[in-house]
């Protein structure tokens, strides 16, 4: 079943070059002149030699032209080849590729990039394209190099059959010592591509987190754990160039066992009149043909191994299986009005419960606080209700409709989520904020950073809304980015905004400046706080309290005060802190 798969994710690249005809049909020509010239080159060169050593100066003379002309057209053709490939057929091959990557690995479920490293995608969406396109580049060559060489083989049986059986003979011994070390560099090539992607990952976690890395004097550490990271994959990487050098040294020594036989019989047959000294020329001409047989026969092997690697690591991504796909409703919705409701909602994590007969109800327009100790599964339900984990059918509405039934737009452009670290794209703020909608103009930017509380900011920085924010928004402070982030959702028009532990990290000033901001837009929005400050979600319409999956308390900051002993145990508990 494996194989088969790995055989049908090979074939799935052929659909790509549908992009590139033209170019796959102008390739195949130029290859096919290709052979020709090869067959003809030797052919003529000894000519030349023959008419030298004959002492006639005009025949070595015109076919010294012909030669000239074919090298002419070959190096002609071969730039016609190599363009067309680079400018036709890897450009569009390649570019549709990476593109049915980049749409895969979006539509992928967040479970998938909670289960794999961050590395693996990168090296695969990086390398493993290039990889195809250089193995197929490489294969062409050798394919159509095959056909020359098998070509020059009839020739030379056709010359004299005696010399033939002998290079076959050697052709037989190559390909029985190749096909034996070629499984031993099956194995290698497999490893050394599993640990370039461990090398991947490791490399772009450093460089997220260069900055704590350095605060937390963890250069040491970490530099190590890079180290040994990279002398194991560059280890292996040698150990593979080593053994195919190996091969190669073998394989050389047979060929010149061969060059050597089939010189004394040449010698031999040129003694007893079965061969003249012209034929022995061309004979002794293509040797070198005769070999590339095997090479070229084990060079489209191995590179076949690597292609089908690289495909299988490709078009994994693109299936159902191993990567499961979000999946959406077919309902859309321009603009909903902010209506919430769950019912009897569970919902398990690695067969964890982690939300438990979750029901309650929402209206437009209404701020709703949740808190409750940590894993109590407050993150988890934001997580759900923007439908970034699968919930079964008749569990949460939006408006009245089953979540399920709605199309990714209508869930995702009208609720936002907030987090603590919200990614900011190292663009300017203007072009972050850009990014949420098409046609987005710069005064609706402003009065979103107006309500957001964050248009003060942004006007005393010296290139004001053109300013550069750094990889991660790294030149803003943690709650600019929250404010920033909020500013994103209005211009985005989302009628209902989660905020997940928005304020947790924040100082007090900072905090209030962030309430002040959600204050901005609570009559107008249905908001969702969740928080580890009860501060934060005290003048809330409603606050649910969550312990161990369930809501365990309902009501407004002072009736749970009054009737919730665990809410007014966490109350207890901030009073302690701040005191």
């Amino acid at each position: 079943m494996k194989k088969k798969k790995e055989i049908n994710n090979s074939i799935k690249i052929l659909k790509y070059f549908k992009t590139a005809k033209l170019s796959v049909v102008v390739i195949i020509i130029t290859m096919i002149l290709s052979c020709v010239f090869g067959v003809i080159t030797p052919v003529v060169t000894a000519n030349i030699l023959t008419h030298i050593t004959a002492f006639d100066p005009n025949k070595a003379l015109t076919f010294s032209l012909i030669l000239l002309i074919v090298i002419i057209f070959q190096r002609i053709n071969g730039y016609i080849c190599n363009v067309v490939y680079l400018k036709g057929f890897k450009k569009k091959v390649l570019l549709n590729l990476r593109k049915d990557m980049i749409k895969s690995i979006l539509s992928m479920k967040t479970i998938n990039f909670d289960n794999h490293t961050s590395g693996e995608y990168a090296e695969r969406l990086r390398n493993d394209p290039e990889n195809i396109s250089m193995i197929l580049s490489a294969v062409q060559y050798s394919f159509f190099n095959l056909i020359t060489d098998v070509l020059v083989l009839v020739y030379i049986f056709f010359i004299n059959y005696i010399i033939g059986i002998v290079y076959c003979l050697g052709i037989l011994c190559v390909f029985l010592y190749e096909k034996y070390a070629f499984e031993k560099q099956k194995q290698l090539t497999e490893k050394t591509k599993v640990l370039s992607e461990k090398n991947s990952t490791i490399l772009n976690e450093t460089m997220h987190g260069i900055r704590d890395i350095k605060l937390l004097n963890m250069i040491n550490p970490i530099s190590n754990l890079i180290n040994k990271s990279l002398d194991i994959s560059n280890d292996a990487q040698i150990e593979k160039n080593v053994k195919r050098g190996i091969i190669y040294d073998v394989v050389n020594v047979i060929k010149g066992i061969i060059e050597i036989v089939v010189l004394i019989v040449g010698i031999a047959l040129i003694k007893y009149d079965y061969l003249n000294v012209t034929n022995l020329i061309i004979i002794y001409m293509y040797r070198t043909n005769m070999f590339d047989i095997v090479l070229c026969y084990t060079t489209i092997k191995e590179y076949f191994v690597e292609y089908k690697v690289s495909a299988n690591r490709i078009f994994e991504l693109m299936d159902e299986e191993k990567y499961p796909k979000e999946k959406f409703g077919s309902k859309k919705i321009e603009q909903i009005n902010g209506k919430i409701e769950c019912r009897n909602l569970s919902f398990k994590y690695s067969k964890k419960d982690i939300l438990k007969d979750i029901s309650f109800k929402l209206e437009p327009n209404d701020t709703v606080g949740i808190v409750g100790s940590s894993g109590s599964g407050k993150t988890t339900l934001l997580n759900l209700l923007v439908k970034s984990y699968y919930v079964n059918d008749n569990q949460i509405f939006i408006d009245d409709i089953d979540i399920n039934d709605l199309t990714r737009d209508s869930i995702r452009d009208n609720i936002s989520i907030i987090t603590q670290n919200p990614y900011i794209f190292n663009l300017t703020i203007e072009e972050n904020l850009k990014l949420v909608g098409d046609n987005v103009k710069k005064k609706d930017i402003i009065e979103a950073c107006k309500i957001a509380q964050i248009h003060d900011y942004i006007e005393s920085l010296p290139n004001k809304y053109n300013t550069l924010l750094g990889e991660g928004g790294i030149n803003l402070s943690g709650g600019q980015r929250q404010r920033l982030a909020i500013a994103r959702a209005l211009i985005k028009k989302s009628k209902i905004i989660l905020f997940d532990e928005a304020t947790s990290a924040l100082d007090n000033i900072t905090q209030n400046e962030l309430r002040k901001a959600i204050n901005n837009i609570t009559k107008d929005y249905t908001i969702i706080i969740v928080a580890h400050r009860l501060s934060t979600i005290k003048d809330c319409n409603k606050i649910f309290v969550m312990e161990n999956g369930r809501i365990v308390g309902e009501g407004t900051n002072d009736e749970l005060l009054k009737n919730n002993e665990f809410y007014k145990k966490l109350y207890m508990e901030e009073q302690i802190e701040n005191a």
